[in-house]
């Protein structure tokens, strides 16, 4: 754990000029302040450092003024910046110091606390994140009324003109078609060298037109989704410093099967593995690892509005389905228990195969443990696991063999948290939810009212 001083030892021994406080809102966007070297003081770690009106980020608080209050333990050199570094902050309530209910990173903390109730000691998880680099992408924005307008350029699209045209076969293809091999080596080196996230392994994402993925190594709860926007930083900043655009939209490009978040959880009790069975047949699995797929099975549609938060989320899943199922094998499975290492005592893990990357990771990482922990809680059966090919199942065939539907809008998200959320009580304030709420529903609505290309394709001419 890095303290104030190691901060301050790094601005001396850095020549850091500039330090910027990032902070995120309700939706997972990043925002940030500058200031001076000069002003981060041992004063700006316990008393927060102000910033201006936040309430143009979060609306107005009936608790007090807002200032954030920096984390040292997520300081880093921003490499493509001269002389800066960034810390990521808290928002807290000025002056009791009390922590805001609409800082979505407080959502995961209160999570762990919630885990530390039923004697576990921590809670991790390993991330694996798609995204896409694209050479270019124009959309029009001033006139929504001239009919839907965006062009996509990738070197590796199908309709380019040139000819390293990746193929079917996307995460497998070498070099040259591979064409960002390269830059995704610099993005991965940059999160290791600056901000001290392991990068396990990255290659060429399963779709063809420039996507790209990157794995996490395991971190606490809050940590691991510090480091997916630490990702989502670098690799936005260096695409556009190469003159590309990268996106973490669910389904940019139409056809093909767009961009997943898994997330590899495991519970702790100190250095036991709680999810680790050796005597296990199936899976080497725990008791309480299956009680805690069931809880994520149970409370699946719930979580889709965080995990899957906006309208583009839920068109992915007509080229890469999901089903409520559990197995060792199934990619089209929301649950899946890696089980590849036989005896990985450290290693076993649950795979949590639902999100995607629009997602807010804080308070997606805080409710899909909550969901699990519920599950631990009230002895939640997940049923029979299945390993059975589901892609090649008709609808009668997944219901017999156990697999559920999910939510296939926003709208029907927000009815089944409405009909489920005893779960989240501790984890999710009221404010938060509410303003999330009132964020997707809005999104959903001006979505509903704008014609799509594919309208004018199939009804000009009726």
């Amino acid at each position: 754990m890095a303290t104030p001083e190691d901060v301050f030892e790094y601005i001396t021994s850095n020549n850091i000029r500039w330090v910027d406080l990032q902070f995120f809102d309700v939706e997972g966007r990043m925002n940030r302040t500058t200031i001076n070297a000069r002003e981060l003081t041992s004063a700006s770690f316990t008393k927060g450092v102000y910033c201006g009106d936040l309430k143009e980020v979060f609306g107005w608080s009936d608790d007090g003024e807002l200032v954030l209050m920096p984390d040292p333990d997520t300081f880093g050199r921003i490499a493509w910046e001269p002389s800066t570094m960034r810390i990521i902050c808290n928002v807290v309530v000025s002056p009791r110091g009390e922590r805001y209910l609409k800082d979505p990173r407080y959502v995961p903390e209160r999570a762990l606390v919630n885990s530390r109730a039923m004697g576990f000691t921590d809670a991790t998880a390993s991330q694996e994140l798609d995204f896409y680099v694209l050479d270019n992408v124009n959309v029009d924005k001033m006139t929504p009324q001239r009919g839907p307008n965006c062009l996509i350029e990738s070197r590796e699209a199908p309709w380019s003109p040139s000819p390293l045209w990746n193929g079917p076969r996307g995460a497998y293809y070498s070099q040259p078609f591979d064409t960002l091999y390269s830059a995704r080596t610099q993005v991965s080196e940059v999160i290791e060298d600056n901000f001290r996230y392991i990068i396990t392994k990255h290659y060429h994402g399963r779709s063809t037109s420039g996507q790209q993925t990157l794995a996490l190594a395991p971190l606490s709860l809050s940590d691991s989704a510090d480091a997916i926007e630490t990702t989502k930083f670098a690799v936005r900043n260096l695409a556009f410093i190469a003159n590309s655009m990268a996106t973490f939209m669910a389904l940019p490009v139409l056809g093909e099967r767009g961009s997943q978040l898994l997330s590899g959880l495991t519970l702790w009790k100190k250095d036991e593995n709680v999810f680790y069975d050796s005597t296990d047949k199936y899976a080497q699995l725990s008791q309480s690892g299956r009680y805690f797929i069931g809880g994520l099975l149970d409370h699946a549609a719930a979580l889709m509005i965080f995990t899957n938060p906006n309208t583009n989320s839920y068109k992915r899943f007509a080229t890469d389905p999901r089903h409520i199922a559990w197995g060792t094998r199934n990619s089209s499975a929301i649950v899946r228990v890696e089980n590849e290492i036989k005896n990985d005592r450290k290693g076993k893990k649950v795979v949590f195969n639902l999100a995607d990357p629009s997602a807010n990771p804080y308070i997606a990482a805080g409710v899909v443990v909550a969901a699990g922990l519920d599950g631990i809680k009230n002895k939640k059966d997940p049923g029979d696991p299945i390993d059975s090919n589901m892609d090649d199942m008709d609808e009668d065939e997944l219901q017999k063999a156990g697999a559920r539907s999910l939510p296939g809008n926003i709208l029907e998200a927000i009815a089944a948290l409405e009909s489920d959320n005893k779960f989240l009580k501790g984890i999710l304030s009221s404010d938060i939810l509410e303003s999330y709420l009132e964020d997707k529903i809005e999104e959903h609505k001006e979505q509903s009212a704008r014609p799509t290309s594919y309208e004018f394709e199939k009804y000009f001419n009726m």
